[in-house]
């Protein structure tokens, strides 16, 4: 047996899972350059059409598996990734190429595969800029087909077994539930990657960005995935899986018990209400939210529909069956479909083009929206017509508002487009919410201007954070600046959320604050009385709210206001939730 030894990453899904590993490497072979010949130049541009079709064969057949096997919302990101090699940015650009330099097509694919990843790190939205996995899982398929080679394979059934890969993509993950793997590790990988977002829908514990993972477990027996810590231990000694297994079925029976609450509302201990809400990616999780007690859906992000129609546009119908979906889902409380927030130059054939100096502060969110009006007009039309006839009332949130105009416009162009589909005989809804989503501290500092143009405020604190601070938290370098509870970012919290209320509009918060069990108590103490979240978090939060009192959490809201630094504000929260912690009998990884 190897020696033991622990590899850190990034938890990406919580969860604890033991096995035996199962490597898979699937990193393409190296590519040399190879000089041609003019006369040999249409038999290689032939060539690297016929790779192109077998690899849009085998990802269409593995779309039509995924299908079968976990659901159509998988199944079309492996269709969309087929789609992106009719793209003229990826095979026509290797095309000019072999033609230009006179080269063979496995290098040239390399060469433009790099520049496109290149282009894809340097836009400044983390969503997108992850989205380079589709671009390099997409080369891989190509690159195997020219290469002759044969996929990675999974076993047919790995059992409990563990996957460890230098990479999973999407068309790997998407298999993780048929094969009945319990838990994967991957040395790539991010918070928002297509990986990550299928492991938390298909409930699979998971770590990413594991430095050294395949060569550190490659001669391993025994491996423990712990995805609350980012964790790997390498053939831990029996003791300690003995440790890690009553966690894992610690784990699973609280899970269990606090699905079981499911149907009690989240209720302070002193009789006051809390909504809790779901952010759903993909329709897929619609089950999860309402098994989880989501009372409604107060994040759905509609980018999905353009990913999976990449690198088209979804097209009105599409859309339209979308939001009907989540609206038929649930008929008595909120859907909140925020619209595309997509970043600068990411439409389809655009991400693949030259990316602006600085998209973090560039086009992107509502001001992409209005400079792209057919774009617009496509998704407010089928959100219209969605709600059309239903009885409970669409809410449609516009992401990055920094300015009162943006609101006033977003209201005229749904008062026309409602003429335009009652013009057509088309039912639409007597009243659509539109709420603006506070990410920019102006849109903060603002809010009683912007409050009598919107029907309510959704806070996002990733992007809020991220404005207050000047913090990317896609670069490593500063990512240990980006700091929720840094006192500057609560106060901007608790601004909006007092402006709600004088207003009498409702405050939601959407971003990963909503699920960090520290921040519970001093957001209801603030007055939030709506949290939107992942699925998976919503029984830890239920628990919490139930042992709280709003007496309490006013008290722990007001003295974390008066504190100097993220740090004391966290060692702060921190104290006062162990005793509640404790009370729950709830691990919490912090």
């Amino acid at each position: 047996m190897s020696e033991s030894r622990t590899l850190v990453g990034l938890g990406v899904s919580p969860g604890i899972a033991i096995g035996r590993p199962v490597v898979v490497e699937n990193r393409p072979l190296p590519v040399v350059r190879t000089a041609l010949s003019v006369g040999q130049i249409e038999g290689e541009v032939r060539r690297l059409r016929e790779g192109s079709a077998r690899a849009a064969q085998h990802l269409t057949e593995l779309a039509k598996d995924a299908a079968q096997k976990v659901g159509a919302e998988f199944a079309s990101i492996l269709e969309a990734h087929r789609l992106i090699l009719d793209d003229p940015s990826l095979v026509d650009e290797v095309e000019k190429l072999i033609r230009r330099e006179c080269v063979n097509a496995e290098w040239a694919l390399e060469q433009v595969t790099r520049r496109l990843v290149a282009q894809f790190e340097q836009l400044g939205d983390l969503y997108l800029r992850e989205r380079r996995a589709d671009v390099l899982d997409v080369a891989l398929e190509l690159q195997r087909a020219l290469q002759g080679r044969a996929h990675p394979a999974m076993e047919q059934d790995v059992g409990s077994g563990i996957l460890l890969a230098d990479d999973i993509p999407p068309s790997q993950a998407i298999r993780l539930a048929s094969h009945k793997v319990s838990g994967f590790a991957s040395e790539t990988g991010g918070l928002t990657s297509h990986t990550t977002i299928i492991a938390k829908s298909l409930g699979i514990p998971a770590v990413v960005g594991v430095t050294g993972l395949v060569r550190g477990a490659e001669n391993a027996h025994v491996v423990i995935v712990d995805g609350f810590e980012g964790h790997v231990l390498v053939d831990p000694d029996p003791a300690l899986i003995q440790v890690y297994s009553l966690r894992a079925e610690e784990h699973r029976k609280r899970q269990q018990e606090l699905l079981g609450l499911a149907h009690l509302p989240a209720q302070t201990l002193d009789g006051h209400r809390v909504r809790l809400l779901a952010n759903i990616d993909l329709v897929h999780e619609i089950a999860a939210a309402k098994s989880g007690g989501a009372e409604g859906v107060g994040l759905f992000r509609s980018e999905f529909l353009f990913l999976q129609a990449s690198p088209d546009l979804p097209d009105e119908e599409q859309q339209t069956r979308a939001y009907a979906e989540l609206l038929d889902a649930f008929p008595s409380g909120p859907v909140t479909v925020r619209t595309f927030d997509l970043g600068g130059r990411k439409l389809g054939r655009e991400v693949l083009g030259n990316p602006e100096a600085n998209p973090v502060l560039g086009l992107r969110g509502v001001r992409l929206c209005l400079q792209k009006p057919e774009f617009f007009r496509t998704q407010l039309r089928a959100l219209l017509r969605a709600a059309g006839g239903k009885p409970n009332a669409l809410r449609i949130m516009v992401p990055l508002i920094g300015h009162v105009e943006e609101v006033k416009t977003v209201r005229v162009l749904l008062a026309r487009y409602r003429e335009e589909l009652r013009a057509e005989k088309q039912a639409v809804p007597k009243k659509v919410l539109l709420g603006a989503m506070i990410e920019v501290p102006a849109a903060a500092m603002n809010a009683e201007h912007l409050a009598p143009q919107t029907d309510f405020f959704a806070i996002g604190t990733n992007d809020l954070t991220q404005y207050t601070l000047a913090v990317d938290r896609g670069n490593e370098q500063v990512a240990n600046l980006f700091r929720p509870f840094h006192p500057a970012v609560l106060r901007l919290v608790a601004r909006v959320i007092s402006v709600g209320a004088r207003f009498g509009i409702p405050v939601s918060l959407c971003g990963e604050m909503a699920a960090d069990p520290l921040a519970v108590p001093v957001l209801v103490g603030l007055g939030l009385r709506e949290f939107s979240m992942h699925p998976p978090a919503l029984p830890v939060v239920r628990s919490l709210v139930r042992a709280l009192s709003l007496r309490e959490a006013r008290r722990i809201a007001h003295k974390a206001l008066t504190l100097a630094t993220a740090k004391e504000v966290e060692e702060y929260l921190l104290e006062q939730l162990s005793g509640l912690l404790s009370h729950l009998k709830v691990r919490i990884h912090l």
